[in-house]
């Protein structure tokens, strides 16, 4: 009885605890552990799609007479024959046009390609009083491929107006990059290249070497880029560099340096327009050979140099007005003139800097 009254009282203490929610001391019901396993629920990555991007521009550009001077070639009444008398600089390369077509294509996260095509036209009649050389088709064309954040091979193709042709491989490697900076790119591209003439016959080239390509901004709104080309050549046929061709070469180290500088003022802009002008300017190229060429003229027998030391120094003045139809389509229109020594290029020798007057018009397409 005892032992029954001591169980009914030990009932009665828990059943009021339990009652009033207050627990006095904990009951061990079982040894047995009872693990629930919480549902494991895996984080899913979503990567967006790839899309395809691209662009298609088009634009014609009419480039007028250097000033003070065109292809008209002066004659001599008596004998029928050119005058000797005469300035020839810059011939043929006045009153003809430019159709540019270029395009590009990002057709996988590592892949792209992109081209141009330029085809020359002359807009003034070739008969006997005139001489202009511009004509032809000359055709770029450049496939990438990006290995990683720093290397990108390079393979590039060209058709040139005289119909010889090219390829190019590099190895292009971004070296430093720091955007806004006074140097904001640094590029190295180690390079083979081959060239080879319309004939097919042995006026070819082969040339190992490395593109330096850089850029970056300086005060007051400008910017800066160019590349430094260092390529050893070597040539299928040799070239004299003496007066008295006795002395040939068939191989020779060029440096070709070019820099541009670069500045937009934005004169009116919404939306749609803008009214933009812009400046350029710079080597284009300098280049440093390592000899001097000398070439025979049959017909006249004359022996004529070519300097081993060369430069073009230029400045293109535009005022450009752009109209944007839509999200992905533009057009735009723009007359200038480039003041540059157009074809007296010897570094002793370097003269005749004129104006020649341009325009143009073109549009783009993106997608």
């Amino acid at each position: 009885m005892k032992k029954l009254a001591l169980f009914l009282g030990s009932l009665l203490v828990v059943g009021t605890a339990v009652q009033a929610k207050e627990i006095v001391a904990p009951v061990e019901v079982s040894k047995e552990v009872v693990v629930v396993a919480e549902p494991v629920v895996e984080e899913v990555i979503v990567t967006p799609e790839f899309k395809s991007t691209g662009y298609i521009g088009v634009q014609y550009r009419a480039y007028g007479e250097t000033e003070g001077h065109g292809d008209n070639i002066k004659w001599n009444d008596a004998s029928n024959e050119p005058d000797d008398n005469q300035d020839t600089w810059n011939r043929g390369a006045n009153n003809y046009s430019r159709l540019e077509t270029t395009f590009g294509v990002q057709a996988t996260e590592n892949f792209s390609v992109e081209g141009r095509i330029r085809d020359y036209n002359n807009l003034e009649g070739n008969g006997n009083k005139h001489e202009n050389s511009k004509n032809g088709t000359e055709t770029r064309l450049r496939a990438y491929y990006q290995h990683n954040e720093w290397f990108t091979s390079r393979l590039q193709y060209r058709d040139e107006e005289d119909d010889s042709q090219n390829l190019e491989y590099q190895a292009r490697f971004t070296v430093y990059k720091n955007e806004g900076a006074l140097l904001s790119k640094l590029l190295l591209a180690p390079k083979v290249y081959h060239s080879f003439p319309e004939d097919g016959g042995s006026n070819y080239m082969n040339t190992i070497g490395m593109d330096i390509e850089y850029a970056g901004n300086l005060p007051l709104g400008f910017t800066w880029d160019g590349t430094i080309y260092l390529n050893q050549n070597f040539y299928g046929q040799d070239f004299h560099t003496n007066a008295d061709l006795t002395d040939n070469k068939d191989k020779e180290f060029v440096v070709d340096w070019e820099i541009y500088l670069y500045r937009t003022v934005a004169l009116y802009s919404t939306d749609k327009y803008a009214i933009d002008f812009n400046f350029e300017g710079g080597y284009d190229p300098y280049s440093f050979g390592q000899y001097d060429k000398y070439t025979k003229d049959d017909a006249t027998n004359k022996v004529s140099k070519s300097s081993k030391t060369t430069y073009s120094l230029y400045t293109l003045l535009t005022l450009d007005a752009e109209y944007k139809i839509t999200e992905s389509l533009a057009v735009n229109a723009g007359v200038g003139a480039e003041y540059r020594n157009w074809d007296v290029t010897s570094q002793d020798a370097a003269s005749h800097w004129r104006w020649q007057p341009l325009a143009y018009a073109g549009m783009k397409v993106t997608f």
